[in-house]
């Protein structure tokens, strides 16, 4: 089959280069129009290709990763499992195990189905000869010692001569032979009976939970091998009620007692000492001398035709095929994400396997189980290549692995020749690397060689690729005569052609004069992204609103409106551009520390003390003495660069009512000025403002200078303040509005907009989705603020989803939208019809409560310390073990329950919950109730700050304590808490479990 932009990493001493390859798109019948392929020789016979094919059904992508291995002496297959056979591992896990144990991991893949709930495999699973589980009647490849192998069913029969013998009534003997139902198998109650081995699960015993008779036997000689005999000494006759335990070099004999009597009362006849042989025949004769095999749940190609009747669906799939002249396919197909992969049915697999020239094929496990593991030649370990669809691997019950020598014999063999991108435009640059490979395909160290290229030129290891396109041959060569060559493949005209900025295509771009942004573009041939440099494009800009420079640096000058347009190979893209005077940035937030100054008086520190905080959950702390000449200063070690659009900075101080005068420091590049922000003549936060000098483009630092008195000296010698949220600004805008944010729901399907008065469409990164409190993906249109989500929910439960946008002022805003449960029972006995019902169900569903053993939780009951502290702990997913062995300070610590001491450890450190002073100690009073106000306090002190904070209008809002009232501005504000019918909060009343699960369900 011909392939479209194939690219061959290959060595010359293995097989010369092929005739130039085509450049127009073949087919795969099964997967789609070819869209890349690379093919890399990672051992002695034994390829890595990995191949992306188009589906026009589903214009999506497919990824194919697969390894075409030839038997040989140099490279084994094997088969590994966890510690037990019920165990499960990763991949990447086996195969930094088998590193250690001084093998080179050349390729690793899953292998069979397994039972999620035991780890069980599906089917066969042989190890070092020994069967270490039945094949169950399904399929299973094989290997033999030599790396041949077998695929096919083995159908098993495995037989035990018990060792005595029974009589008729004639007084005929006849020794007592069964067949066994399973090895290491879940024993089904009527099944027959079954044999249990040391490594069977972790527990080391047979597992069971029904009554049966077991025999312990321990072994005396041979193996549970194909065609070999495994015998036992009876040692003793257990009537089991439960799992029995298996010692090591001992086996289990069992039957259920509901089998029948053929089978149990074998078992019970037996006595100790009594010899019992087991034997394993295969029905196929080509099973004997198997090592090593794995079962299959699906035979997917029998005598080159793809089997009928296959499961439907695409998903990500293993399998595994046979040509005709023994040589194997390992095969991965990635699904179950878009632009990536979509998967293929069975079908699919089992016909792609053909075009690969496979006679016979069977599917392995699939799903978030396939994962294919690599050594390349240029590593020394392994790394798993392909995209599993969980987002991570999964443990698996086990595994197939290529293994070969990992001892080097510094002898060179050949280069292995790489390049970060096979795919470039033309003109673009492309990084070539180079490794030097022994003969056991083991990289060493670098003998000296020299890079030369077909086509383009290179500068040391880059390679610009030539502007007309076409094929680029790089070659890594020594005087020995050592070689090895890679194809690059230059495309002049591409399909399709984008601006970003950053990672996101854009359409539309708003920024300040003066600002500079990189934008970078993109290319794409037969829906395949190539590596694509600023430099090999041309640039234009409309409009007289900028310039742009050859690598994709766009300078706003002159406000006003125009386009940009970027062209390669008479492709072009073009966004719109406005250059106006509405744009803020960020520039401390004080969210990742304080910055690193330079100052003999002053100390600059990380705060986090929520009542000195005002954005985020950080501030900075600035604590300072006068020097003699009444002045205070620091130099930031790195100073903040500030585009010189900027006209004003915006900054939060928590003044000390000193009434000295805070100043920026700022940089035109040549001269430092010191301009007054504010008179430090208040306490509290305060929002201020400094003009910056024309041409600023860096803020340096800070100075303090002291109010003098008449007589010169300065009464306040020092002191500290709080900063927050410095803002550089154009035109003295201020921004103190939340992002706007509308979100809906369909189902599962989330559709929102974000936008901010102040700042336009906030970034992608500014953006979050949640669902009941945890991070989801979503998609975001940088240019539009337009959001869109697929909600992963598969229950039927009542769900929260929020919507949370932060502008550069560091304003949070946020919206919330519901999915109700389905069913209308509730799940607690009393509150059904409860006002709060729903949100109690979602405390349980979730975790946070259990409610009392007799079924209820009882909603209107008053909720005392200690519980609000579990319930709190839980809901926040704090990780307990960190708090465990912190003290607290409380007089009456013994008094917290032990299900609540963890947790009150832990909200205590972070602030969340303090106590209360009597007589000189410190009380948490953990039996005591909560009142509205406590609650409000210590629930809001989880949420960071920056959300909508708005005046209360509760007719009692007086009787409001000063510590709660921020709190409860800003949770009403949001919606999260709110009063009574009559138009009171009630701070003093107390709260009860109810109102609880409704604030916390509110305030995901």
């Amino acid at each position: 089959m011909r392939k479209f932009l194939r690219s061959t990493l290959t060595f010359l001493l293995v097989l010369a280069l092929a005739a130039p390859l085509s450049l127009f798109a073949a087919a795969s019948e099964a997967l789609g129009e070819d869209v890349t392929s690379r093919d890399t020789t990672v051992n002695n016979a034994t390829v890595l290709s990995t191949d992306v094919f188009w589906s026009t059904s589903y214009s999506d992508l497919r990824t194919e990763n697969l390894i075409t291995y030839t038997p040989n002496t140099s490279v084994t297959p094997i088969v590994t499992y966890g510690g037990t056979v019920t165990s499960c591992n990763t991949v990447s896990a086996t195969a930094k195990a088998l590193e250690s144990q001084g093998y080179r991991v050349v390729a690793g893949l899953n292998g069979d189905f397994f039972n999620f709930s035991t780890g069980l495999p599906t089917g066969l699973l042989i190890a070092n000869g020994e069967i270490k589980s039945s094949d169950a009647g399904y399929y299973a490849i094989g290997f033999k010692a030599d790396g041949t192998a077998v695929l096919g069913k083995p159908a098993l029969t495995i037989n035990a001569d018990l060792g005595y013998t029974s009589y008729d009534a004639d007084g005929y003997a006849t020794a007592v032979t069964r067949t066994l139902a399973g090895v290491n198998k879940a024993r089904v109650s009527t099944g027959g009976i079954y044999l249990y081995t040391y490594d069977f699960n972790d527990r080391h015993t047979t597992g069971n939970t029904e009554a049966g008779v077991d025999v312990v036997c321990t072994v005396t000689g041979g193996s549970l091998s194909i065609g070999g005999a495994l015998t036992l000494q009876v040692q003793r006759v257990v009537e089991a009620t439960s799992a029995t335990a298996i010692a090591q070099g001992e086996v289990v004999l069992s039957a259920n007692n509901q089998s029948n009597s053929y089978y149990t009362a074998a078992l019970k006849n037996e006595a100790a000492g009594n010899t019992i042989t087991i034997t394993a025949t295969p029905a196929d004769q080509n099973w004997n001398g198997v090592q090593y095999a794995v079962g299959s749940l699906y035979s997917l190609v029998q005598n080159s035709t793809v089997v009928s009747g296959l499961p439907t669906g695409l998903n990500p799939r293993t399998a595994v095929g046979q040509k005709a002249d023994g040589t194997l396919v390992f095969y991965t197909i990635d699904g179950r994400q878009s632009g990536l992969s979509i998967g293929a049915s069975l079908s699919q697999v089992g016909e792609r396997l053909v075009e690969l020239g496979c006679v016979t094929a069977l599917c392995l496990d699939g799903g978030g189980s396939t994962t294919l593991t690599v050594t390349q030649p240029s590593a020394t370990a392994a790394k798993t290549i392909n995209s599993p669809s969980g987002g991570s691997e999964r443990s698996v019950s086990n595994h197939i692995f290529l293994v070969a020598s990992n001892s080097p014999t510094g002898v060179l063999d050949h280069y292995y020749v790489s390049s970060d991108s096979a795919y470039a435009l033309a003109g673009s640059k492309v990084n070539i690397t180079a490794a030097a490979v022994d003969t056991n395909y083991i990289p060493m160290a670098d003998s000296g060689y020299s890079l030369s290229a077909s086509a383009g030129s290179l500068s040391g290891s880059v390679l610009t690729t030539p502007a007309e396109g076409g094929d680029v041959t790089v070659t890594a060569s020594d005087t020995a005569g050592h070689s090895g060559s890679a194809v690059i493949h230059a495309i002049k005209t591409p399909d399709d052609v984008a601006i970003k900025n950053g990672t996101t295509a854009i359409k539309t771009l708003n920024v300040a004069p003066g600002t500079v942004t990189t934008l970078t573009p993109s290319a794409a041939y037969h829906h395949a992204s190539l590596k694509a440099d600023a430099a090999a494009f041309t640039w234009s800009v409309t409009g007289n609103v900028g310039t742009v420079s050859a690598d994709g640096k766009f300078t706003a000058t002159t406000p006003g409106s125009g386009t940009i347009t970027a062209t390669a190979g008479g492709v072009s893209a073009t966004l719109t551009v406005k250059v106006g005077a509405v744009a803020l940035s960020t520039v401390e937030s004080f969210e990742n520390g304080a910055p690193a100054i330079d100052g003999s008086n002053t100390a600059l520190s990380a705060n986090t003390a929520l009542d000195t905080v005002r954005m985020g959950r950080a501030s900075g702390q600035l604590t300072y003495t006068l020097g003699a000449d009444g002045t205070a200063s620091l130099d930031f070690v790195t100073p903040y660069a500030i585009s010189a659009a900027y006209t004003c900075l915006n900054l939060w101080v928590y003044g000390d009512g000193s009434g000295a005068t805070l100043s920026v420091l700022t940089s035109d590049g040549s001269a430092v000025t010191a301009t007054a922000a504010a008179v430090l003549d208040f306490t509290g936060w305060k929002q201020v403002t400094a003009v910056l000098p024309a041409g600023t483009t860096a803020l340096t630092g800070l100075r303090i200078t002291g109010a003098a008195a008449a007589d010169g000296t300065y009464p306040a010698a020092g002191g500290t303040v709080y900063l927050d949220q410095i803002v550089a600004s154009y035109g003295s805008v201020v921004d103190t509005a939340v992002p706007a944010i509308t979100a809906s729901l369909s189902g599962t399907a989330l559709s929102a907009s974000v936008s901010d008065a102040a700042d336009g469409i906030p970034a992608k990164s500014a953006v979050a989705v949640t669902l009941d409190g945890k991070a989801a993906a979503f998609t975001y249109d940088e240019s539009t603020g337009k959001l869109t989500a697929a909600l992963a929910i598969s229950d039927t439960n009542g769900h929260r989803v929020t919507v949370t946008a932060r502008d550069a002022s560091g304003n949070i805003g946020r919206a919330s939208c519901d999915i109700a449960a389905a069913s209308g029972a509730t799940l607690f006995t009393d509150t059904a019809g409860y006002w709060a019902a729903s949100y109690v169900d979602w405390l349980k569903t979730a975790g946070i409560t259990t409610g009392y053993s007799d079924g209820t939780f009882r909603p209107n009951q008053k909720i005392n310390r200690q519980e609000f502290a579990v319930m709190l702990y839980r809901y926040l997913g704090i990780d307990g073990t960190k708090y465990e062995s912190a003290e607290l300070p409380f007089a009456d610590a013994a008094k917290i329950g032990s299900f609540a001491q963890t947790a009150v450890k832990a909200l205590y450190a972070l602030g969340i919950v303090g106590g209360t002073q009597k007589d000189g100690a410190l009380y948490f009073n953990p039996a005591g109730s909560l009142t509205r106000a406590q609650a409000a306090a210590m629930i809001g002190r989880t949420q960071e700050k920056g959300y909508a904070v708005g005046a209360l209008s509760f007719t009692d809002a007086a009787a409001i304590p000063a510590y709660a009232q921020f709190y409860i501005e800003t949770m009403s504000a949001q919606g999260v808490i709110g009063g009574y019918a009559d138009g009171t909060f009630g701070p003093s009343a107390n709260i009860t479990r109810g109102q609880m699960a409704k604030i916390l369900y509110n305030l995901l």
